[in-house]
């Protein structure tokens, strides 16, 4: 599990979501009310179909296909519910429903507040560390 979290709410706009997506190479963002509960979850392919694929909005619309710094906030294009994980989980469980789902990163709920994040690079560290102890004498 990654922490501390780095979310975003449903107000921010899409190119601060963009700025801290490419700025610190994460592949999606919880996205949180003010008290920190999870309300769903940014996947950078939503981000990338939001700014170069023009949705149900007008042609003439400025923002059609070209969202970066635009209007368009977090909560349009963001996904709901939010698929959220325990932490005592088991990896191997949490893994085949991220695959099933087409998920690169689960957020860990502890109360309905998100405490950590759980991505494909997790499971493949702790797959490396599980190996290489059982390597150990």
């Amino acid at each position: 599990m990654t922490t501390p979290v780095v979310a975003v709410t449903p107000a921010a706009t899409l190119g601060e979501a963009i700025a801290v997506l490419a700025g610190k190479g994460f592949t999606s963002l919880p996205v949180v009310d003010e008290t920190g509960r999870l309300l769903g979850v940014l996947e950078e392919d939503d981000v990338v179909l939001a700014c170069y694929v023009p949705g149900p909005r007008s042609p003439s619309d400025p923002d059609a296909g070209v969202l970066l710094g635009g209007r368009t906030k977090v909560r349009d294009v963001m996904r709901t519910p939010g698929a959220g994980t325990h932490p005592d989980t088991e990896l191997a469980d949490l893994a085949e429903r991220m695959l099933e789902h087409r998920l690169r990163s689960v957020p860990v709920l502890d109360h309905g507040r998100v405490v950590g994040v759980v991505t494909w690079r997790d499971l493949l560290r702790a797959r490396a560390t599980e190996t290489s102890s059982r390597d150990m004498p």
